[in-house]
């Protein structure tokens, strides 16, 4: 039996930064879990509710999603 405490606030802000923080050109899930402390399923619910500003790409492959940030939010032009 799992016991649940309060969630640890994350701002959005950390959750971008972990798509810089790996090694490879995609996160997933797991990937940004284990930075942060929450679970996979809060981390996809915040991915997919961040704000028109912010585009992040999703991509089924296997039975895996991997996400990634398209060029336009580097913010180099």
């Amino acid at each position: 039996m799992s016991t649940r405490g309060p969630e640890r606030k994350v701002s959005d802000k950390e959750l971008l930064e972990c798509f810089e923080d790996v090694e490879k050109p995609f996160v997933t899930t797991s990937d940004i879990a284990t930075r942060v402390g929450l679970s996979k399923t809060r981390i996809r619910q915040r991915l997919q509710s961040m704000g028109p500003e912010v585009r992040i790409e999703r991509h089924k492959v296997g039975n895996a999603v991997v996400y990634w940030l398209p060029d336009e939010n580097s913010g180099s032009n």
